[in-house]
């Protein structure tokens, strides 16, 4: 038996099979481990052999056993593996033991932390994003036991010697974001605040001075003038809507995108004006983008979120947990813009959706999210792009993510 430590959300999760509206078995690139590849090439099954030699091909491109192969989509994207009910032939046929790594652990996402191994949902799955982004108590996280010989593959590995002051700073970071009597912006803006100010020690003062400083910024939470000072800072649209627009427009033309995304792309841009004009001039009127951006914020995500803003704390607490934040990037404060761009991301693409649909419900925050997690957190050609695009234009400062946040 090995310890591990999971979200108690992680029982709930079943997957739903054909029933599901997005599956995983469309516009992925699967890879295949050599084991499974070996398998394959003993099965006898009557008839999964000739499919089996026809669509699971050596990638010789590849250098490890974890992608050792992989499955050969049709001209949809579609695994040749699915049945028309929606349901895997492999593991109907052959048996859930048949499974690649890849299919057996999706979307359960393995991290590795000293001795401790970690598991978490991936929220590019509609029935993950659901069970996470729902839950009004908030996450929870409890320690067990599991088998050593559990399948999957561990994602990232953490050397806690080398970041001794990991668990304090991710207790303290869940802590905070979990703190209700605060919006979540606020709440954001305190954790770089925190960092910035950690960044700044030297091993020994962080050593002596972090259990003060983290107590001191929780405290934060509830100090009247600080908190008045922090909502004094102005937002600047005009900056956040530019910074969108380039990325959205990089994010177009990278061409991985689902179907279902670029609907929801589109409904940004048609819901804040920010379309491409006829004559090349740019992408419509700012002045105008800025007026619907305000409207759809105070009619429709505000109003929103004053009940239902757990949903977006889930996401960040769990892709705090999940990505073994602040450690995931090469600093603390990158791993903090990082954060920071994902929730300006989704934010804004949450408000332009009601500016186009005009409301903003449940259902449309959990498409979002996967839709969001799955073309662009399992793209890490993109996030590259992004982090050298934020680093090039100079807005990597605190004073930068105040105006993401706060817009």
């Amino acid at each position: 038996m090995r310890p591990i430590l999971i979200p108690e959300y992680l029982s709930e999760f079943r997957c739903i099979g054909g029933a599901c509206e997005d599956t995983c078995c469309v516009g992925w690139r699967v890879t295949v481990d050599k084991k499974t590849y070996q398998a394959y090439r003993r099965v006898r099954h009557p008839e999964m052999v000739e499919k089996l030699q026809k669509y699971v091909k050596r990638d010789r491109k590849q250098q490890n056993d974890s992608s050792y192969a992989k499955f050969i989509l049709d001209e949809n994207k579609k695994c040749s593996m699915i049945l028309d009910d929606g349901l895997c032939s492999i593991q109907k046929e052959l048996g859930e033991e048949f499974l690649c790594n890849t299919c057996a652990i999706y979307p359960r996402n393995l991290t590795k932390v000293g001795h401790v191994t970690e598991k978490s949902l991936t929220l590019s799955c509609p029935e993950a994003a659901r069970i996470v982004l729902l839950r009004e108590e908030g996450l929870g996280f409890i320690e067990t036991e599991e088998p050593k010989d559990t399948r999957g593959l561990v994602i990232n590995e953490l050397n806690i010697e080398k970041h001794p002051h990991f668990w304090d700073l991710r207790i303290f970071t869940i802590q905070l974001m979990q703190s209700r009597q605060q919006p979540i912006e606020i709440r954001l803006i305190i954790l770089g605040l925190f960092i910035q100010k950690i960044e700044q020690l030297k091993p020994s003062e962080l050593e002596r001075e972090l259990p003060e400083i983290m107590q001191d910024y929780l405290n934060r939470l509830d100090n009247e003038k600080f908190i008045e000072s922090l909502n004094n800072i102005q937002g600047n649209l005009n900056f956040q809507l530019t910074l969108a627009r380039e990325l959205i427009r990089y994010r177009m033309s990278d061409g991985s995108a689902s179907k279902k995304y670029l609907t929801i792309l589109q409904q940004l841009l048609e819901g804040l004006g920010l379309e491409e004009d006829k004559d090349n001039e740019g992408c419509g009127n700012m002045e105008e983008a800025i007026s619907k951006y305000l409207t759809a914020y105070t009619n429709f995500y505000e109003s929103f979120m004053q009940k239902q803003e757990y949903m977006i704390e889930n996401y960040i607490v769990n892709y705090v947990f999940k990505n073994l934040f602040p450690y995931d990037y090469n600093t603390l404060f990158e791993s903090y813009i990082m954060l920071v761009i994902h929730f300006a991301l989704i934010k804004l693409h949450l408000i332009g959706m009601s500016a186009k649909q005009q409301q903003l419900t449940q259902e449309m925050v959990v498409e979002c999210v996967q839709q969001f997690a799955k073309v662009i957190e399992h793209n890490p050609h993109y996030l590259k792009g992004v982090r050298e695009g934020i680093d090039q234009s100079g807005f990597n400062s605190m004073g930068h993510m105040f105006v993401m946040i706060k817009s």
